[in-house]
């Protein structure tokens, strides 16, 4: 048993490592994008990465502010995903939670895109798995919590 979980460990922590990498990399070079306002990643006229991307930089006349929100909060996950790399069992709250928030993140964006299926296509080859990989490898590889792994007492609370 204990071998069993020393091999989800390690494959837990590949997979919050290999997501660091990535996620540290395309969301900052897409925050980086979005601040120097590359029109690369503009809608009109379409930008050439513009499909990185649901949004333009701009929104209307005004620059978009919520992309560079998501961009930051992705690149703080990122650093999240080294520290439970290291120490999964430190972090099992945050591998429920983010389990959980990119499962459904990868659903709502899977109905958007078909919704959208004549320009969101690409969306079922990059975003969606990207984050349904993620939600199934920790749901199979993640450590138990604390109460899961205590003896039971017999007692009721």
């Amino acid at each position: 048993m204990a071998n069993d979980d020393a091999k989800k460990q390690t494959r837990l922590a590949a997979l919050l490592r290999v997501y660091g990498v990535l996620t540290l990399l395309i969301f900052g070079l897409l925050f980086v994008g979005f601040a120097i306002q590359t029109p690369l990643l503009a809608d009109e006229p379409r930008g050439a990465l513009n499909w990185l991307i649901w949004n333009g930089i701009r929104c209307g006349t005004e620059p978009c502010y919520v992309p560079p929100m998501l961009f930051i909060i992705h690149l703080v996950w990122g650093v999240f995903f080294f520290l439970a790399a290291r120490e999964p069992l430190a972090y099992v709250s945050f591998l429920s939670f983010t389990m959980w928030a990119y499962l459904f993140h990868g659903l709502l964006m899977s109905v958007q895109a078909l919704t959208h299926i004549d320009t969101q296509w690409h969306r079922f080859f990059m975003d969606i798995p990207y984050e349904l990989i993620l939600a199934l490898g920790i749901y199979l590889w993640r450590p138990a919590s604390s109460e899961e792994r205590a003896p039971s007492s017999g007692r009721c609370s």
